[in-house]
C-alpha cells in the first residue's frame, strides 16, 4: 500500500512540473513586432498632436436671473476633436452645440457660471450632451476663449 501512494505522489510531483514546464515553455504569445509599434505609436501622437480646435462663432445667451436685471453670456468657444476627420462634422453641425450651450446655460445661475467650477461644469454638460446627439465621442475637449457674464 506505501509503495502505491508513492508511486501515485510521484506521478502527480511529474504531472505538475510537467504542465508547469509546458505553460513556460510550449504556451507563448505571439512575439510583438517592436518597429512597429513604435512606428504606429509616433503615428498616432503625431496626429493627436497636429489636432487643432474647431471655432464656434461669438454668440449670446441670455441667463435666468432672480432680480429684474438682465442677465446673459457672451460666449466662444473652440472645439478639439478626437480626430481630424471630425471638424467637419463639427463645423456642419454648429446649430447643435449653440442649442445644447442655450439648453444648459440658461439652468445655471450666472453666479455659478462665473466660478471656474461653473464653467468645468458647463464644459463638461456640452461634452457630454453633445456627443449624445451626435451619437458618436466627437468632442474631446472645449476651450472658451471669450466668456463674459454680463
Amino acid at each position: 500500500m506505501q509503495k502505491i501512494l508513492i508511486l501515485l505522489n510521484l506521478v502527480v510531483a511529474l504531472g505538475g512540473a510537467g504542465l508547469v514546464f509546458y505553460s513556460h515553455n510550449m504556451i507563448k504569445p505571439a512575439p510583438t513586432d517592436q518597429a512597429a509599434e513604435a512606428e504606429a505609436l509616433k503615428k498616432t501622437a503625431l496626429e493627436e498632436a497636429h489636432l487643432t480646435p474647431v471655432p464656434i462663432k461669438k454668440f449670446v445667451v441670455n441667463l435666468h436671473s432672480r432680480s429684474s436685471r438682465l442677465r446673459y453670456l457672451d460666449l466662444e468657444m473652440n472645439v478639439l476633436t478626437f480626430h481630424n476627420d471630425q471638424k467637419e462634422l463639427v463645423k456642419g453641425r454648429e446649430y447643435v452645440f449653440k442649442d445644447v450651450v442655450i439648453e444648459i446655460a440658461s439652468q445655471l445661475d450666472p453666479e455659478e457660471l462665473e466660478s471656474v467650477t461653473g464653467k468645468m461644469l458647463l464644459e463638461n454638460r456640452i461634452k457630454k450632451q453633445v456627443n449624445a446627439k451626435l451619437g458618436q465621442p466627437v468632442v474631446k475637449q472645449i476651450f472658451f476663449s471669450g466668456f463674459v457674464v454680463q
